[in-house]
């Protein structure tokens, strides 16, 4: 890494906090390097980062560090590590195209309860890279209008033993059925997980049957007829 927003990138994918970094001026640097490191391959994001402000941004900061003024260090000091931070978010602002735009735009209405209350409080369950996914997904939902196509891939994608079987007929009750076989343990996390991804993608007309821990038997198939480890259909 030799650049802010990619040290930023890094730390906000690894769930760091951004308020937790301490962007500092280093005593000896490199002209051609943003961060100044020991390792110039370095993969850790540490909780203090050494940079060199003037790689990009001498106009800024020319006359922050003046040699030939020692007074309000503490100060100066304070005054780089914020600029830097709010530096690094307009980086990352500038590599966004369109798409990316409207990705952020569906993830603060999904923060703000623009898809129901549930939704808002259940999306704080899912890891950064979920939220990713989730997010991805209905965008593309949206573009292609495909629900069942991106429920599947969503809950496949988020539970990784997970399989998905669509019921063409329908029920009593009008509806069409899908079987999902989840493969995790039915915890609070993991179902409030899986009620946000009905409510995004799940079309009014399907219901759904939940297995978790245990497939249902399926003839003829020796992994869904074990015994003790068969659930009923």
């Amino acid at each position: 890494m030799n650049y802010i927003w990619e040290l930023i990138i890094k730390a906000k994918n690894e769930e760091k906090s951004l308020e937790d970094l301490r962007f500092k001026l280093p005593e000896i640097y490199s002209s051609y390097l943003e961060l100044s490191t020991e390792m110039l391959n370095f993969n850790e994001v540490e909780s203090e980062i050494e940079v060199n402000p003037y790689y990009r941004f001498f106009l800024i900061f020319k006359d922050l560090f003046d040699p030939n003024y020692v007074e309000n260090q503490e100060l100066r000091e304070v005054l780089l590590d914020v600029l830097i931070h709010f530096l690094g978010e307009i980086d990352l602002y500038q590599g966004m195209n369109k798409t990316e735009y409207h990705k952020l735009f569906i993830y603060r209405e999904l923060l703000q309860g623009c898809f129901g209350s549930e939704v808002r409080k259940g999306i704080r369950k899912f890891s950064r890279k979920e939220k990713n996914i989730l997010i991805n997904n209905i965008y593309k939902f949206y573009y292609t209008g495909d629900q069942i196509y991106y429920f599947k891939k969503t809950i496949k994608q988020m539970f990784k033993n997970s399989i998905v079987y669509v019921n063409g007929e329908e029920t009593r009750d009008n509806k069409n059925e899908i079987l999902l076989y989840i493969g995790v343990v039915p915890n609070q996390n993991n179902k409030q997980k899986l009620e946000v991804i009905e409510t995004l993608f799940l079309p009014i007309n399907f219901v759904t049957i939940t297995y978790w821990q245990y497939h249902f038997g399926i003839i003829a198939l020796e992994e869904a007829m074990k015994i003790g480890a068969t659930a009923l259909y």
